[in-house]
């Protein structure tokens, strides 16, 4: 393995390039796989049930981190609120594009979803006090452009429900995103984690009852939302663990693949078309979205936060 390989982060972690970036290919790919099983679910399978067996599964593996890699105080938080508020916008982000994913084509929701990016420097001078310069600022009015674009009425095959949904879930993930930041100061992320997947289940668990959502039965249906929760949970890991191994800033950009990955399973599996208003639009995003992620490294090195 060669010296590029092998490095020490600004936080004095050990960096493994080959490794974190294949684990990170992992991850994108899994997380791709899990929206398609979603989508081919959602027609039999209602969003709470989908998502109460998401949240379940995935416990047993980060409650098994959180107890290795913190013992008794596996469970301990310093900062309930803001935890509360991590717990509420992520859950209702995932919710949004589960829900989306019944109402529109998999691969417009996973472009949508990687507006995240221009949410959070949106929002970042509002929630954190952070100053955002002309440039990014510029840059996340071209990317809204090309999401404009991506939304033309004139393509059609959506609903107004679906694209609100659609821009809902990376709005809220952008909404837990800057909650992150404050918790990562004060709260290990693998009890974050369990209490997030933990508070998940039980709530969606409320809802399907209240709602009166019937369980499957089928022993495919069975088995798919199986796949969904136990999938999502080596997910999650491979995203906690390819940032133990190689810098965000790196990994950030790799996760963009998931939109060329989202639009071949969509054509793929669900035979759905491939638009210039797609092509367009994707492009305008992910690089508006890559040039935001450049400046704020660059601020980063150079100190002028």
């Amino acid at each position: 393995m060669s010296g590029d390989s092998n490095m020490r982060t600004g936080d004095g972690g050990l960096t493994n390039l080959p490794l974190g970036v294949s684990v990170a290919l992992g991850e994108i790919t899994v997380m791709v796989v899990v929206s398609a099983l979603v989508k081919l679910v959602s027609d039999d399978i209602a969003t709470t049930t989908i998502l109460l067996f998401r949240y379940a599964l995935c416990l047993p593996l980060l409650l098994a981190t959180a107890v290795w890699q913190r013992g008794r105080s596996a469970l301990s938080i310093t900062k309930p609120r803001t935890l509360s508020l991590r717990i509420a916008t992520g859950l209702i982000s995932l919710a949004c594009f589960y829900a989306a994913l019944d109402l529109m084509p998999l691969s417009l929701v996973t472009v949508l979803f990687q507006t995240l990016t221009l949410f959070v420097t949106l929002l970042a001078p509002m929630m954190l006090g952070e100053r955002v310069g002309w440039r990014r600022w510029t840059a996340v009015i071209v990317g809204f452009g090309g999401t404009m674009l991506l939304l033309n009425p004139a393509a059609g095959g959506w609903t107004l429900t679906g694209i609100l949904l659609g821009l809902g879930s990376p709005f809220f993930g952008a909404l837990m995103m800057i909650t992150l930041r404050r918790l990562g100061r004060h709260d290990s992320p693998a009890t974050t984690a369990v209490w997030h997947n933990g508070m998940g289940a039980i709530i969606f668990a409320v809802i399907m009852i209240a709602v009166g959502a019937p369980l499957p039965t089928g022993r495919a249906d069975m088995a798919l939302l199986i796949a969904i929760g136990v999938l999502s949970s080596f997910q999650q890991f491979g995203l906690a663990f390819s940032h133990k191994l190689v810098p965000a800033s790196i990994l950030a950009p790799l996760h963009y693949l998931s939109i060329p990955m989202g639009i071949g399973a969509g054509i793929m599996l669900f035979g759905e078309a491939l638009t210039l208003e797609i092509i367009v639009g994707s492009a305008i995003i992910i690089a508006s979205s890559i040039f935001i992620l450049r400046r704020e490294r660059q601020l980063r090195e150079a100190g002028q936060r």
